[in-house]
């Protein structure tokens, strides 16, 4: 199994929030964790070529521009065999059973999560959409790993009403709802985890040795997780921070005494670069 995380660093214009993308490739099949813009899904379809596979499976972990903006290109030239991700329209009901306050209806909560899912509801093909569910296979060696349909329900159902605001646990409930997957690499694993909130991996990044730092390396995402695995100096971070001249947030971790890997400095390759050396309480990898 390899992934490859993209990084901008060598774009033309390095100003631009490009956003997330990630390459799992099992040797047989090619899987993209989102792709934030057309100059990643290039890369992708580059990738892909020298291969000599066709299409990929796609899994998007939220609707935002820098996750998803790559993605229409890929379909549009015909390198995408499917699309995973939440497709709320399918909890329709269920959603109107949370919030039961009688002034939603079937039609108004559609009509909002098409306003609110709209890069998803623009695709429009219903074929090329696939659900998420715990434990779905991606393809071989990758799975869907979150969140709950229990979290996402009631997360959106707090957006959904007007009363209640539309963030849960410091992030956007967009965000906060972000599809996890889980990879195999070698005898360990590999959580990426989009833009989640922390309570919604938080079960999770215990069983982890390879972790996706939420939301490009957000500090308040970040210090929780680094609580949960205490000093275990054999955990490798990743940091997508492909954000350009906003603030993806990323300059704001620790730069001793955690293994952090940061797109900042160019792709990253795993397990290729995880060689990982010792010096006293401190880890670094090899470049």
């Amino acid at each position: 199994m390899e992934v490859n995380v993209l990084s901008s660093k060598n774009y033309k214009d390095t100003t631009i929030n490009y956003g997330d993308c990630f390459i799992i490739d099992n040797g047989s099949e090619v899987a993209v964790f989102d792709c934030g813009h057309i100059e990643h899904a290039k890369r992708v379809i580059e990738y892909i070529d020298k291969k000599g596979i066709e299409k990929v499976t796609v899994v998007l972990s939220h609707n935002d521009d820098d996750h998803f903006d790559g993605i229409p290109y890929l379909i549009e030239q015909g390198r995408v065999s499917k699309v995973i991700t939440i497709l709320l329209l399918k909890y329709v009901d269920e959603l109107l059973e949370i919030i039961d306050d009688g002034r939603k209806n079937r039609e108004s909560i559609k009509r909002q999560i098409t306003n609110i899912y709209d890069n998803i509801a623009k695709l429009g093909n219903k074929d090329l959409l696939d659900d998420i569910y715990i434990g779905k296979k991606v393809i071989d060696g990758v799975f869907i790993e979150g969140p709950t349909e229990k979290y996402f329900l009631e997360a959106f159902a707090k957006a959904l009403d007007t009363t209640e605001g539309d963030t849960i646990d410091r992030e956007t409930i967009v965000n906060a709802t972000s599809v996890q997957i889980s990879i195999k690499i070698n005898n360990q694993k590999l959580l990426l985890s989009g833009d989640s909130s922390f309570a919604a991996i938080e079960d999770k990044v215990g069983s982890y040795k390879y972790i996706q730092l939420p939301h490009h390396g957000k500090l308040v995402q970040a210090e929780k997780i680094f609580e949960v695995k205490g000093d275990d100096n054999e955990v490798v971070y990743i940091v997508s921070d492909n954000t350009g001249a906003s603030n993806g947030g990323s300059d704001k971790l620790p730069n001793k005494g955690y293994n952090i890997k940061n797109t900042k400095n160019g792709d990253i390759k795993l397990p290729r670069d995880l060689n990982i050396y010792r010096a006293g309480n401190y880890l670094w990898s090899e470049k």
